[in-house]
């Protein structure tokens, strides 16, 4: 499984996804569409200018970005976690479905490296979002 580390930042969606952005920018990719917790559709889409490979992410949080949410500022539980998880791969494989070309595509699930069972559930199916095509990387938490 190709699994990236990204720079610290609070661990809800909105974080994930800003730094995704800001990772694959860095790596020459240009953002196509970059969407908040609040709309749908594919996270983040992005494309290089010179090798025309298009990205594709679905982002998950590890607590809540809706301020008046019981569960802002707190981490998951490990049922909440598989609800993601299990959520984003989904999501993932349509995507990938939908995007056969593993070598001008790539599909990526970003998670946050804390809570733990982020780690847990996907180690459970490594191997088939291998096969699959489903890249994952983990953005880190940053200090509370």
């Amino acid at each position: 499984m190709s699994q990236h580390q990204i720079s610290s930042l609070p661990p809800d969606e909105n974080a994930v996804v800003t730094a995704i952005c800001s990772h694959l920018c860095a790596d020459g990719f240009e953002i196509e569409q970059h969407l908040s917790t609040t709309e749908r559709g594919v996270d983040v889409v992005a494309e290089h200018p010179q090798t025309k490979i298009r990205v594709f992410v679905e982002a998950k949080g590890g607590t809540s970005s809706r301020k008046d949410s019981e569960r802002y500022g707190k981490p998951y539980t490990s049922s909440q976690v598989f609800d993601r998880v299990a959520k984003g791969i989904f999501t993932c494989l349509q995507l990938r479905t939908k995007n056969p070309e593993k070598n001008s595509v790539r599909v990526i699930l970003a998670i946050p490296e804390k809570p733990d069972h982020f780690k847990r559930y996907i180690a459970a199916v490594s191997p088939s979002l291998d096969s699959a095509g489903i890249e994952v990387w983990f953005a880190k938490e940053s200090l509370l």
